[in-house]
């Protein structure tokens, strides 16, 4: 444990500390869902920080009874292995200085996902040792009714091939990806969807579970299927099927990203703040 400015700092804190730094994220700061997200998966066991290499840390202002409570977390964030990525939040300049400079000690954060709020503190910090390779503002979105006219089914094993192309494609035209991605457990847990299109699947969504709400990531339509309609027809379908079991539905997207703005109002999508995401080289 670290003491910086009567804040404390737990590096690989307990599930229930963790569970207390999601409590807070959803309270205070609803803007970041990758982070909730990341933690979320250390509390179902699929992440074991001090096993599988991330890095788990939470600042917070001690009471006299030395708890963790929503209300006394400054900050929160999760580096996961090798540095490749940082899910960052805090409450003001001094904390997010103070955790900056464990994640310097982990090497070169290639990339770092918070609120806009914290983009303010973090990005000098970041300018100060690194430079920017790019950088994206965004809007982050939630849904908590159905949308109409949905269209889609659920994925299945013999989708394999296409949901490997994909990835593949959505690597090539966005800049990031997984090229080893458990298609099976996908599948096996419902976590991907498809929107068939003469005989062929024309679109992809993927969507990433957390106690409160689903998170939709990674939604692609092949370039040949583009302009009708069809991707509002998934995300309709996902959005339908979702919340029968989840009782919100969020993502996040480019604030440039017009015509995809516009797509999620339609789907009944309000903005509820903003995100950055920046990638970073020496």
């Amino acid at each position: 444990m670290h003491q910086t400015n009567r804040n404390k700092i737990i590096i690989f804190p307990s599930h229930q500390q963790i569970q207390t730094a999601i409590n807070w994220l959803q309270k205070y700061h609803p803007v970041n869902p990758d982070l909730e997200y990341a933690l979320n998966l250390v509390i179902q066991g699929k992440i074991v920080p001090d096993k599988t290499g991330e890095l788990v840390a939470i600042s917070y202002k001690p009471s006299i009874n030395q708890k963790v409570t929503p209300d006394n977390i400054q900050g929160a964030m999760m580096i996961n292995s090798q540095n490749t990525q940082t899910s960052f939040e805090s409450c003001n300049q001094i904390t997010t200085q103070s955790l900056f400079s464990l994640v310097q000690k982990c090497g070169l954060p290639r990339k770092i996902i918070t609120s806009s709020q914290v983009k303010q503190w973090i990005r000098p910090l970041m300018l100060e040792h690194y430079q920017i390779e790019k950088e994206y503002d965004q809007l982050v979105m939630v849904c908590t009714q159905s949308p109409l006219n949905g269209k889609g089914r659920w994925a299945t094993l013999q989708d394999k091939p296409t949901l490997i192309a994909y990835e593949q494609a959505y690597i090539t035209e966005r800049g990031n990806g997984n090229l080893n991605r458990d298609w099976n457990s996908l599948i096996k847990k419902r976590q991907i969807a498809v929107l068939e299109h003469s005989g062929k699947i024309a679109s992809v969504i993927r969507y990433n579970p957390t106690a409160n709400y689903a998170l939709v990531v990674a939604p692609f339509t092949f370039p040949e299927f583009r302009k009708q309609g069809l991707a509002r027809q998934l995300l309709a379908f996902l959005a339908t099927e979702l919340l029968q079991e989840y009782t919100a539905l969020k993502l996040w997207v480019d604030e440039d990203n017009i015509p995809a703005i516009a797509l999620y109002r339609s789907l009944n999508f309000r903005q509820i703040g903003c995100c950055y995401t920046g990638y970073f080289s020496k």
